[in-house]
């Protein structure tokens, strides 16, 4: 549910400034890659 969460954030802010959007996914990319799921508690 958090994942599906961070992405329809990304996707909001892409229509309103898509820098800003390209670099949430970057981050959220790297979280991945480093096996941390962002927005999981811990």
């Amino acid at each position: 549910m958090a994942l599906t969460r961070k992405l329809l954030v990304i996707t909001a802010a892409a229509k309103h400034d898509l820098a800003g959007a390209a670099r949430r996914l970057e981050r959220f990319t790297a979280d991945l890659d480093e096996g941390r799921i962002p927005g999981e508690e811990r």
